[in-house]
């Protein structure tokens, strides 16, 4: 029973994070010029070792999709287990504010 409530929480949790990623997917699609910080981010956070270098290649995959819109949301949202785990450790903090944030998770699932 303990095991299905936390298994829950997690599930419920990865949704959340999905849907804040598509809205941050779309943030940075009409602003492209916050790509340069996350770019920034991504390769400080692997030179100071807070991600291995699957991670790192991954969200490299994930960010050169960015020219492909359809493709990048797709990227960004994948329900797969290695992009879930990566969203747990995004490296698109600072994208949205609170506000958007709080909006995002109000609206309906997309």
């Amino acid at each position: 029973m303990v095991y299905q409530r936390k298994r829950m929480q997690h599930q419920r949790i990865d949704q959340q994070s999905q849907q804040l990623h598509l809205c941050i997917a779309k943030k940075l699609l009409a602003h492209p010029d916050m790509m340069e910080a996350v770019t920034a981010r991504l390769h400080q956070r692997y030179q100071d070792k807070l991600m291995g270098y699957g991670s790192y290649l991954h969200w490299q995959a994930i960010l050169a999709e960015f020219p492909h819109p359809e493709n990048f949301i797709a990227a960004i949202t994948a329900s797969d287990s290695t992009t879930t785990r990566l969203r747990r450790a995004t490296i698109f903090t600072g994208i949205l504010n609170e506000k958007e944030r709080s909006d995002c998770l109000a609206a309906p699932s997309q």
